[in-house]
């Protein structure tokens, strides 16, 4: 503008859109991604990708079928993240992301596994065995997947897988089996049961009951016999393990059940431990010594047979008493 006088320059832009160039998708983190998913609960898998165009998110299941829209098991979000609402155990397996577009294809891998953390049944209690009985502890295991299970014994040894060791026998099932127990296997004794979910234990406290024989009856110190007529002493004994009963007679001679060793006078002992005389004569008195003993030790009882003819009996009494006390 000068002078009054006005000049106007017109410029026309036109505007025009420039090609884009294709680019094929790209994903952040392709490698195979492990999920754990606890039953029950949703699992959530992503599916980050750029590319120009932008490119279309497909996801295929592991049995090799497209998923395309939510359903009553998936839920497709709108940035392509999938859901599954409620995975169980015909959920597993490996689902694939599928990135799209003209210029190429990315890919993004999930290995679904779903399951929980091991449950043992039962509860940990004390448990006692007597001396040289069959013990069985077992571990049964509740979880998803199949949970590896370890014993641990008292004395440090652990048990990764089925075997038997001794009087050891470690089954397919989880149960560990002790044969006669004996008291150093007293102690703690510890299942373990892993999978990729978590760890439980169940410990049982073992205690071995064992006690030394003690005889709970037997005939009197001097019992008196009539010749002729079977007489049976009987002998009983409590301990754990169970006493062995044998008798000896007054030749020093042992008996022990079962020996089809007979002396004069037909004297055997029977199953149960009792010493039969069959036709006790003067010669068969003497002292005869009921003996219990296990592995803890030995009780014993004296007693003098003594014939109604002998004229010893009279007054033997209180000496013979004295004597054995």
């Amino acid at each position: 503008q000068n002078c009054g006088k006005k000049d106007t320059l017109i410029i026309f832009l036109t505007l025009e859109r420039a090609e884009l160039v294709p680019n094929s998708p790209r994903i952040a983190s392709k490698d195979q991604t492990s999920l754990l998913a606890p039953l029950g609960q949703a699992a959530k898998m992503t599916c980050d990708a750029t590319g120009e165009p932008p490119p279309m998110i497909i996801w295929i299941s592991p049995t090799n079928e497209i998923i395309t829209s939510s359903s009553v098991r998936y839920q497709i979000l709108n940035d392509g993240t999938l859901i599954i609402k409620k995975p169980g155990h015909s959920d597993k397996g490996v689902y694939r992301c599928l990135a799209k577009n003209v210029a190429g294809q990315a890919e993004k891998r999930y290995a679904l596994e779903p399951g929980r953390k091991p449950q043992i049944r039962g509860t940990a209690a004390p448990m006692k065995i007597s001396f040289g009985q069959t013990l069985n502890m077992p571990c049964t295991v509740e979880g998803w997947p199949q949970a590896t299970i370890i014993w641990t014994m008292p004395n440090g040894l652990v048990l990764d897988r089925p075997q038997v060791i001794g009087r050891v026998t470690y089954y397919s099932n989880g149960t560990l089996q002790l044969r006669e127990t004996a008291k150093f296997d007293r102690g703690t004794y510890i299942c373990k049961a892993t999978n990729s979910f978590g760890t439980s234990t169940l410990s049982y406290p073992v205690t071995i009951m064992v006690f030394p024989p003690q005889i709970t009856s037997a005939p009197p110190s001097i019992t008196r016999v009539t010749k002729g007529s079977p007489v049976t002493l009987n002998c009983i004994a409590t301990g754990i393990p169970k006493p062995d009963i044998s008798w000896t007679l007054p030749g020093r001679t042992t008996l022990v059940p079962n020996n089809r060793f007979t002396v004069l006078g037909g004297i055997h002992m029977t199953e149960d431990g009792s010493l039969v005389i069959q036709d006790p004569s003067l010669m068969n008195s003497g002292i005869y010594k009921c003996n219990a003993k296990n592995a803890l030790g030995m009780d014993f009882k004296h007693i003098y047979i003594c014939f109604e003819l002998c004229n010893m009996c009279k007054g033997i009494g209180n000496k013979t008493q004295n004597r054995f006390r």
